[in-house]
């Protein structure tokens, strides 16, 4: 079985060309590199099997990261031997050797993995994640920016006037969840093929704050596609629960443990000696 992988990048070029390496013919490399490192593209493997883009500039939280991901969903979709998908980032490395991760696939072949949860949610901070979608966002990463003032003016002021936007589709039941997965080809399919039947749908998320947590959840979650409540993911969230920490040699034997396909997020240097023993199990 063919699988994908998807990957959203943005930075050490080196790291990600490690990680594409990890991956032999069985599986295709499509990567969205942020727009704002376009010069870097030369320095990532050009395999055959490797696919770069970079149409979008992407910030943290914005509505581009979204497109993005469905670029990269669509361009692998157009090829009809890839039957399993994974969306990963340029940080994320694989816990199973190469052997073991495409049995494990092929024996889960049309298993979706997803964390996905109604909205709203306790854990989701400020009217249980309700707020990312029913206000305007100028700028989700303001907190990160010079935007930040103009933003919590603007929020501020939509709360107090309860200027609340309307959400219709799917009689109004919102998802939240993690931003990668890993999922079936008809899975894929029935995201695609909703968003081309609705465009409006895709359009009501701009202006969301980190739309990727929301859009794709919902969608699948009020769809016919069996879920799996799993993103198959090793993520150590840190004491604030908001940050991935990054790994290191002394995390192997819980990211063994977990069961998870892929670990994140991993750093060069700090990163190695456990990317070392991931390697040579």
């Amino acid at each position: 079985m063919r699988q994908a992988l998807l990957i959203t990048a943005y930075q050490d070029m080196e790291q990600l060309k490690r990680l594409i390496d990890r991956f032999d013919a069985d599986f295709e490399i499509f990567i969205h590199l942020d727009k704002k490192c376009l010069e870097a593209m030369q320095a990532v493997s050009c395999r055959e099997n490797v696919h770069l883009m970079s149409r979008y500039s992407v910030e943290w939280g914005d509505y581009n990261h979204l497109k993005a991901i469905i670029m990269l969903m669509a361009e692998a979709y157009a090829h009809a031997d890839l039957q399993y998908f994974h969306l990963i980032t340029g940080s994320d490395y694989p816990v199973m050797p190469l052997a073991e991760l495409k049995a494990f696939c092929e024996q889960h072949r049309e298993d979706n993995y997803l964390e996905h949860f109604p909205l709203p949610h306790k854990e989701w901070g400020a009217e249980g994640g309700l707020n990312r979608i029913r206000y305007w966002w100028l700028r989700p990463n303001a907190h990160r920016t010079t935007g930040a003032w103009l933003t919590r003016k603007l929020n501020s002021l939509q709360r107090r006037l309860n200027l609340k936007r309307n959400f219709s589709y799917f009689g109004g039941q919102l998802y939240g969840g993690g931003t990668y997965w890993s999922m079936s080809r008809k899975a894929i399919g029935t995201a695609l093929d909703y968003l081309q039947q609705h465009p409006d749908y895709l359009r009501r998320f701009r202006h969301t704050s980190i739309a990727e947590e929301i859009c794709l959840p919902t969608l699948w979650a009020n769809s016919d596609i069996r879920l799996t409540n799993n993103h198959m993911r090793y993520i150590d969230w840190g004491s604030d629960g908001a940050n991935p920490q990054v790994l290191a040699e002394k995390d192997y034997e819980k990211i063994k443990a977990s069961g998870a396909l892929f670990a994140r997020k991993m750093e060069r240097g700090t990163s190695d000696r456990l990317m070392n023993m991931l390697d040579n199990q």
